[in-house]
């Protein structure tokens, strides 16, 4: 049996709440994030640039870094994906 930080009293291990003076009780995070974004991971951002271009366009909207080189790259990769795209759909 655990005791509250608060007051001492005792408490169950799985009480949300101290029944003597109603503390509450930090729950464990069931789901903390892994790392930074999708969009800052270029890895990630070079393959949705070929499988998926408006996701990578979304992406490069959200890392909002057009300065660097490798983002300048990845635009122009989605522009010629689109381009071929649009190719590709009016052959059909």
């Amino acid at each position: 049996m655990k005791r509250c930080p608060n007051c001492d009293a005792h408490r169950e291990d799985d009480d949300d709440y101290c029944p003597v003076c109603g503390e509450t009780f930090p729950a464990p995070h069931i789901s903390e994030p892994s790392g930074p974004p999708w969009y800052t991971r270029t890895g990630y951002m070079i393959v949705y640039v070929f499988l998926l271009w408006p996701v990578a366009l979304y992406g490069l909207y959200r890392r909002d870094a057009w300065d660097q080189n490798a983002d300048q790259w990845m635009l122009a990769g989605c522009l010629i994906m689109a381009g071929l795209w649009s190719a590709l759909l009016r052959m059909l």
